[in-house]
């Protein structure tokens, strides 16, 4: 299987960890890839196609190691590998804006279309920042958490799922929720990026669900530094969020 990501800082959060998480289930062969710029937004993405920017860096994972190659573009890293999935996002302060989807996410599709034809589609959703986040991203949605995960599902079932194009949704905004409910509001490491060690899992063991569908349960990897019990809370964060995508459902205790 090979997967990539199409995206920024917050698909290296979501990749980080999917490789051990797949083997450690027992998955043989995986390639990952994950093109990369920080803050990057549908519409840099667009921009960058249209004028065929070496803007990206390229990384891969095919060993159970990241390596990183600068200078790579939209175009030369779609037809790198023969891709089975290939997976995209907003950046994460427009995730909950709905104007600012089209008409990059159709014009971007198309892009990726053309050139990795073969290759599935997901939607990596995102997720809310922690509540005492002090950045101006936030000002948006008024500094709740809330507000900017109720406009995140939003801009999910009014802009991605309508247009059909993709296989999965991969609702890490969701598992993100259902971990804060089970272990408190502090999976970042700076109010919006997730945590080295759970925060990352929780987003990880809901990709691997959704693209692989590997139950998060089936794997036994754990990032060092994480504690059993908050191994056992991402685990089940994931898996509500697959079985729920859009509703918070795990009990805080």
């Amino acid at each position: 299987m090979k997967i990539l990501a199409v995206g920024n800082s917050f698909s290296d959060d979501t990749m980080e960890y999917v490789y051990p998480i797949a083997r450690s289930a027992g998955v043989g062969e995986l390639y990952l890839g994950n093109l990369y710029i920080g803050g990057c937004s549908l519409e840099t993405h667009v921009a960058n196609a249209r004028a065929d920017a070496a803007a990206y860096e390229y990384r891969t994972d095919g060993a159970g190691e990241w390596s990183t190659a600068a200078g790579f573009r939209l175009g030369d890293a779609l037809t790198a590998q023969k891709w089975d999935v290939v997976s995209l996002q907003q950046a994460s302060p427009l995730s909950g804006r709905k104007e600012t989807y089209e008409p990059y996410l159709g014009e971007l599709i198309a892009y990726v279309r053309a050139r990795a034809p073969q290759a599935r589609l997901v939607w990596n959703m995102t997720w809310a920042y922690q509540s005492d986040f002090e950045g101006e991203n936030f000002l948006f949605y008024g500094r709740s958490q809330q507000r900017m995960y109720e406009s995140i599902l939003a801009a999910v079932k009014e802009c991605v799922l309508p247009r059909g194009d993709f296989s999965a949704i991969v609702p890490c905004g969701t598992a993100v929720q259902n971990a804060r409910a089970l272990l408190g509001d502090k999976l970042t490491r700076d109010g919006f990026h997730l945590s080295y060690g759970t925060g990352r899992l929780v987003a990880g063991l809901t990709f691997a669900e959704a693209v692989l569908g590997i139950a998060a349960s089936r794997t036994s990897f754990s990032p060092e530094g994480v504690s059993e019990a908050e191994r056992v809370a991402a685990v089940r964060a994931a898996e509500g969020a697959w079985a729920s995508p859009f509703a918070v459902t795990a009990a805080e205790k």
